[in-house]
């Protein structure tokens, strides 16, 4: 056997409670042939040791993080780790996950998953090297950007090799968006993590080890490499990502009606806009290289250098398709350069860019409609595209100051405490500021609303609806759905949104990038490339079958986590109310709307495929029971929120 006993893990996980300085560990054995790997064993910890009235603040609650099963070894795309807890915005399920080279630090030096309880009683951060621990003094690293803690931690150790997670300001004060930063450019960016790191008095976790990961059989594991890298170049989608990345993309969007303009207002951009974001251009223009993680074989980051305009002197990680779609297109913003120092400013100040453009969005929209005032905001010209402003809202929510205290609660809880109608403007699922366009993709929609950690769509939506370049015929072999590419159809559409509940969960399990997979190209590795790939690393002989029975295992234990300690039920899986009422308002599908019959019969569909309770939503105790899932069921019905 490998190290500890194991293949493919490190062995050990670290346990720390802040509170008292205790620092421990136990065999990674103890989860692995029950679970799959990071985010499976993750959500198990986080149900079984968090009790349903504990917050998200409280020193009780539990910090997770773990480093995919196949990281630090040769499979491709194994290149991402997870963070979870308990989500500042929703009250229930908290997972976020990032490219990551702290991964393979963490496991090098000795460690799989890092458990994190109580409160620090003044700021520290962790220094983990080479199984060696020490909980060290922060007070010289607090109120500190991301980028400056990463300096000064290299700094003090004479080590420009060591990777950083570590939160900014906004961390610090609580923010309920505040993300985790690892290095300087890659978040766990939902479910405000960094809030819950922050609340632990913990600034930021550096890691660097020596070690190697063994896998049980190296010659299969191999061949199993070479085979699946082979994909990779016949993928025009690979092609394309990396030279542009995903921003790539907005095109496809605009065809489908799939940008978030104006804070979701309407569902295409100008067309001077649109060239002005073209990505050919930009990367003409302002890409200096390309930027990856170990074990990636799509490479879709990019450095750039802006050496012209307002924001001229930058140079870092450029942005995807979600920042442009941010703070370009939901702000009405049209320089792009704009999005790079937006992006940059947030991952320096530890802010989800998500949060942050959707709140700022709502304000502008409550601004344009006469909702809210000059006097309401800090008597700021909250106009669309306005980017001096934005920058100056973004670090007002970082520091919580003035309207920003406001902002900083997320765009449900602002709307909530504004009031004045302004509600039907925040854009957001179970709490969770959207970014995601609901209607005009059924699928893409039904996966975004149904996730457990309150809107997203890396748990279960279907990206191949709003990306035409994917080849329909397949996407119906792999879907075993005839209307894969059709992005108005109800029909099948379930099935679609199973497949990659389950297909996700695996990927954050072995950290795997959905990149680098079929999500992102329907040529690409899918379960079956990813069982051998596993199998041949652990040694634990598993089929495609058993590793989705996994993985609908673990999605039964998120939605138990969120019955148990919220009121988040069948009324919290429907679109917005813009999205439900209005009808779309320009592009090709212009007049087309969701109906609520249509979405309540698709919701019926997908609780049946389930096994869960159509009223409510409640998982039924024979589904639970098939997953060995006993306990779970018992504390549903002692809660009373077992399905019949």
């Amino acid at each position: 056997m490998g190290k500890n006993g194991l293949y493919a893990y490190a062995g050990k996980i670290l346990r720390i409670n802040l509170s008292n300085g205790d620092i421990s560990t136990e065999a990674t054995e103890k989860y692995a042939q029950e679970w799959l790997g990071a985010s499976g064993i993750a959500t198990a910890i986080l149900y079984n040791e968090v009790k349903p009235w504990v917050s998200p603040y409280a020193p009780s609650n539990r910090l997770i993080f773990s480093a995919g099963t196949l990281v630090g070894t040769l499979a491709p795309g194994a290149c991402r780790m997870i963070g979870e807890s308990i989500n500042t915005l929703t009250g229930g399920f908290a997972t976020s996950n990032c490219d990551s080279f702290f991964g393979f630090e963490l496991k090098f030096a000795g460690y799989d998953a890092i458990i994190l309880q109580g409160k620090a009683n003044s700021p520290v951060y962790l220094w983990i090297k080479d199984g060696q621990v020490e909980i060290r003094d922060a007070s010289h690293l607090w109120n500190q950007t991301t980028w400056e803690t990463l300096d000064m931690i290299r700094q003090e150790h004479r080590d420009d090799g060591i990777h950083v997670l570590s939160i900014g300001p906004a961390g610090e004060n609580l923010v309920r968006g505040a993300c985790i930063i690892q290095d300087r450019a890659r978040a766990m960016g939902r479910c405000g993590l960094g809030g819950v790191m922050g609340s632990k008095n913990l600034k930021a976790i550096a890691a660097r080890g020596t070690g190697a990961i063994e896998v049980a059989d190296p010659e299969r594991f191999m061949k199993a490499v070479d085979s699946a890298r082979a994909m990779y170049d016949k993928s025009n989608t690979v092609a394309l990502n990396r030279q542009f990345g995903s921003a790539i993309c907005i095109r496809a969007k605009q065809e489908v009606c799939g940008i978030p303009y104006k804070n979701f207002q309407f569902l295409t951009i100008p067309d001077d806009m649109l060239e002005r974001l073209d990505q050919e251009k930009l990367n003409a223009k302002y890409k200096v290289r390309n930027m990856s993680h170990p074990a990636c074989c799509v490479a879709c980051g990019r450095f750039w250098r802006i050496d012209e305009g307002p924001y001229a002197g930058y140079e870092g990680e450029g942005f995807q398709f979600e920042a442009l779609a941010d703070f370009n297109c939901k702000l009405g913003i049209d320089d792009p350069t704009f999005t790079i120092q937006a992006n940059a400013y947030c991952n320096q100040l530890g802010l989800d860019i998500d949060l942050a453009a959707e709140t700022i969005a709502w304000a502008m929209e409550c601004y344009e409609k006469g909702i809210l005032q000059k006097s309401d905001v800090d008597n700021l010209n909250v106009e669309w595209g306005n980017a001096e402003v934005v920058l100056e809202l973004i670090r007002k929510t970082a520091y919580r100051e003035g309207f920003g205290e406001i902002l900083s609660e997320g765009v449900a809880k602002a709307a909530e405490i504004i009031g004045r109608e302004s509600s039907y403007y925040a854009m957001h699922i179970k709490g969770q500021d959207l970014y995601e366009v609901i209607r005009g993709a059924i699928g893409w929609g039904l996966g975004c609303t149904t996730s457990t950690r309150g809107g997203g769509h890396t748990t279960g939506a279907p990206v191949c609806e709003t990306i035409m370049a994917i080849d329909p015929k397949q996407a119906e072999k792999i879907y075993g759905v005839t209307t894969a590419t059709k992005p108005l159809s109800y029909q099948g559409k379930v099935k679609m949104v199973e497949f990659f509940e389950e297909f996700h969960r695996i990927n954050n399990s072995l950290g795997i990038c959905h990149y680098n997979t079929v999500w992102s190209d329907v040529w690409l590795p899918g379960f079956p490339e990813y069982a051998e790939l596993y199998s041949a690393a652990t040694g634990y002989e598993t089929s495609v079958d058993a590793m989705r029975w996994k993985a609908r295992r673990q999605l039964n234990i998120e939605k138990a986590f969120n019955l148990l300690r919220t009121n988040l039920d069948r009324k919290d899986d429907y679109p917005t109310p813009r999205d439900m009422n209005e009808p779309v308002p320009d592009g090709k599908i212009a007049g087309w709307k969701l109906e609520r019959k249509d979405w309540d019969a698709l919701l019926d569909e997908y609780y049946e495929s389930h096994h869960w309770d159509k009223e409510t939503s409640f998982p039924t105790r024979k589904c639970l029971e098939e997953l060995d899932l006993k306990g779970v069921a018992d504390d549903l019905e002692k809660a009373g929120k077992l399905g019949r």
